[in-house]
C-alpha cells in the first residue's frame, strides 16, 4: 500500500477549493443549458424505423395518408445551407424541428399522399429520416400557387374533420 502525503497552507487548499468548486459550476452549467434554442428543446425525435411508426406519427398530427408511401429517395442535406436551404429550415424551426445538426448527412425522404386536406386536391407529406427517428418534413400543396409549412398539426376546425377518437 502506497501513502501520498503533502504539505499544504490553507491558502492552497482554499485555492484548490475554489478551482473545484468553479469546475463543478462549469460542469453543471453545461449539464443544463439547452444546446439548440427553444426549438430544438421542443420536439424530441420519433422513431420512423417502420411503415406502422411513421403513419401512426403523421395520423398523431391528424393526417390521414395513402397507404403505402407514394416514394423514398435519399437525400443529402448540405454541408452549408443557401439562402434556399436556409428558408427550408426555418420552416423546420417552425415546427419544432431543426436541420443544421445534419450537415452533410444523408437521409431518407417519405413521400405519403395526403387524403383529409381541406379545400386541396394533391397534398403530400414529407417526412425526413435519419437513422430510423424522424428530424423534420413538411406538408405542401403540388398545386401552382400551393402553400408548404412544417409538420403541424392539421387545424380540425377549419378542415371540419371529426375529432380523432371519433369512430370512422
Amino acid at each position: 500500500m502506497f501513502v501520498f502525503s503533502v504539505k499544504t497552507s490553507k491558502r492552497q487548499v482554499f485555492s484548490i477549493a475554489l478551482c473545484v468548486v468553479m469546475l463543478a459550476a462549469v460542469l453543471v452549467t453545461v449539464a443544463v443549458w439547452p444546446s439548440g434554442g427553444a426549438a430544438a428543446a421542443s420536439y424530441h425525435p420519433v422513431s420512423a424505423g417502420t411503415e406502422e411508426q411513421r403513419l401512426s406519427f403523421l395520423r398523431g398530427l391528424g393526417y390521414e395518408v395513402e397507404q403505402p408511401y407514394s416514394e423514398v429517395k435519399e437525400v443529402l442535406i448540405p454541408d452549408e445551407f443557401d439562402a434556399v436551404f436556409q428558408k427550408y429550415n426555418e420552416i423546420q424551426q417552425s415546427a419544432g424541428m431543426d436541420l443544421q445538426p445534419y450537415h452533410g448527412k444523408r437521409v431518407k425522404c417519405w413521400t405519403y399522399q395526403v387524403l383529409n386536406y381541406p379545400d386541396e386536391a394533391q397534398v403530400n407529406a414529407h417526412l425526413y429520416i435519419y437513422q430510423d427517428e424522424i428530424i423534420g418534413g413538411d406538408v405542401s400543396s403540388a398545386a401552382l400557387n400551393g402553400f408548404m409549412h412544417g409538420l403541424t398539426r392539421l387545424d380540425r376546425e377549419s378542415a371540419a374533420l371529426p375529432p380523432a377518437d371519433a369512430d370512422h
